[in-house]
């Protein structure tokens, strides 16, 4: 069994890994959830499955951080439908997203559709205090890859049962049409959370088509954590330092680098 996990999660791609993590996670929620029926204490359960989710209080999420992750990977345990609709747009858009793009950019794509979502959010509930509700699901990050789809490739033609092929561009409106009715159920924050996760999804898919890489952004973090090149400049300004003041005022970095300096010599 180790071996078959192993050899899984070495050829799984991240969308694999994405639809993995959120079914398990709900598997696991409705068996402890179930537990928890069972003992009479359904709404203990309920208190601890609410520290996973985003809480529109400024002062719970101070004191529950990890939801701003968490919330992206948990659905509502009481029904299948949320879910549902989450891993299979997710699974259809995702294909089509690694297509065009390599796949651990679809991690990119999630990732800024699930913070355009908590941005909706938060600004929703902040603007309307005091909020009690909470966001969970990963409906936004999902939007994430479906816009981030739509504007990599928009006149791409999918099926439908009933209207047959229509253009990505033509089913976002309408996925957007749908999104707008939920603020007529009072579900405002809801909508204005997926809508956030669209408007980042379109974003990175405009940025993407446009060449921009974000895998950049890692090898920039990671030229800055690289040790700045010894220059002359910074030897002389060290010996400098140590006729005047002597080697007792140098700081430990300047030790190093007078090191390496002479190591290279």
């Amino acid at each position: 069994m180790v071996g078959l996990g192993r050899r899984f999660f070495a050829r799984a791609t991240p969308l694999s890994w994405l639809i993995t993590a959120n079914v398990a996670i709900y598997v696991v929620s409705v068996l402890i959830a179930l537990g928890f029926y069972l003992a009479g204490r359904i709404g203990l359960f309920e208190v601890y499955y609410h520290k996973l989710a985003l809480p529109g209080s400024p002062y719970l999420l101070l004191h529950q951080p990890w939801s701003l992750i968490t919330h992206m990977f948990i659905h509502d345990w009481r029904g299948f439908w949320h879910i549902l609709i989450n891993m299979l747009w997710l699974y259809w858009m995702g294909q089509l997203f690694m297509t065009t793009q390599p796949p651990l950019r679809l991690l990119w794509a999630y990732g800024l559709g699930g913070l355009g979502g908590i941005i909706g959010f938060l600004a929703y509930a902040w603007s309307h205090a005091p909020y009690g509700g909470y966001a969970l699901g990963a409906s936004a990050a999902v939007n994430g890859v479906f816009f981030a789809t739509v504007a990599l490739m928009p006149n791409f033609r999918v099926f439908l049962f009933i209207f047959g092929p229509i253009a990505l561009k033509w089913l976002a409106l309408v996925w957007i049409f749908l999104d707008i009715l939920l603020t007529l159920g009072g579900n405002e924050a809801t909508a204005i959370a997926h809508l956030s996760g669209a408007g980042a999804g379109l974003l990175l898919g405009y940025l993407l088509s446009r060449g921009w890489r974000p895998e950049r952004l890692g090898n920039y973090k990671l030229s800055l954590l690289r040790e700045k090149e010894v220059t002359p400049e910074e030897i002389d300004r060290i010996l400098d330092k140590i006729n005047q003041k002597g080697l007792h005022s140098l700081t430990k970095r300047e030790r190093e680098t007078l090191k390496k300096a002479a190591e290279r010599l």
